[in-house]
């Protein structure tokens, strides 16, 4: 098995931090290659934390956010040397259990991409900070195309809708089968949890999830607790020194936390519904996990 990872950083301080540098060792023991992308003004010495990780370097102007790093280097590599592409950027820490037994679990799935989480945020979508791109997929040229496709945007919402989101729904529309770690479509996440990296990211890491975001320790934006998440990392064994700088948690937003844990179990209870309406196809194939033939009478257009 030939994988390659394409790994998008950005740092505000210009800086490669620990937490980076931990992800790349783990992602070596999975990787053949890791090309490292970033949109931070790196100086020399900083980028030299990370040669003797990355096959490649690269640092690009700000604009298109991870899915413009990806594409700028997708461009330049060969994908049919490749078994598996893994795309990931560096809003997550971690891995906090080893990557070995994530990809052994996934392995046994036969689907064409997967990813660790999906979201119902917006629409339905696997979410990118993780995604893993298989030998099919990558011997269509469909992932060229999408890439190609793909605009300096500088606004991250637009990003999200036309990239995160598009991405997910140009496949399925191609008929490419999507298999995910810890999906919000089953009973295994709480119903209503529509980003479960921050509505539940304890339920998440008491699946084996190997990430946590770094919005949700930094931010918190969906108010919820806290100290079961910090617990579950200090008992992982993820060294403490790497989010020493988000050791304090952020200002509580009580009405935040009581407003999202209330929609938790309105929705648990059926009390209502979801509020985005899932596409039954997703749901089928997610279930079957049967790979099928490309499409190749869809339009050539990319929405």
């Amino acid at each position: 098995m030939r994988r390659v990872a394409i790994f998008a950083h950005y740092d505000t301080e210009n800086t490669v931090k620990p937490y980076i540098l931990h992800h790349l060792v783990a992602l070596r023991e999975v990787c053949d290659e890791i090309h490292f992308a970033s949109t931070a003004q790196l100086p020399s010495d900083e980028l030299a934390k990370v040669a003797g990780l990355a096959t490649s370097q690269h640092i690009f102007e700000n604009t298109g956010y991870d899915f413009g790093m990806w594409a700028r280097v997708i461009s330049s590599i060969n994908l049919l040397a490749w078994d598996e592409l893994v795309l990931t950027n560096s809003s997550v820490f971690g891995p906090i259990v080893p990557l070995t037994g994530v990809f052994e679990k996934m392995q046994g799935k036969p689907c064409d991409f997967w990813g660790l989480t999906d979201s119902l945020e917006i629409d339905y979508h696997i979410q990118s900070f993780f995604v893993v791109l298989r030998r099919r997929l990558l011997k269509s040229g469909e992932v060229e195309r999408f890439f190609a496709s793909v605009l300096p945007y500088r606004h991250k919402g637009q990003v999200i809708r036309s990239y995160e989101i598009g991405l997910t729904h140009f496949l399925l529309d191609m008929h490419f089968v999507p298999a995910v770690f810890a999906s919000v479509l089953t009973p295994e996440l709480p119903v209503g949890a529509c980003n479960p990296c921050v509505w539940v990211p304890a339920a998440l890491m008491d699946l084996g999830f190997p990430y946590v975001k770094v919005e949700l320790l930094r931010d918190n934006p969906l108010g919820v607790r806290l100290r079961p998440v910090r617990k579950r990392l200090a008992s992982s064994g993820y060294p403490p020194a790497l989010v020493v700088e988000l050791a304090h948690d952020p200002p509580p937003r009580r009405f935040a936390g009581t407003r999202n844990r209330l929609i938790l179990m309105l929705r648990r209870w059926g009390i209502i519904g979801r509020s985005l309406a899932l596409r039954q196809e997703v749901i089928q194939m997610a279930k079957a996990n049967v790979p099928v033939e490309p499409n190749r009478e869809v339009s050539k257009e990319i929405a």
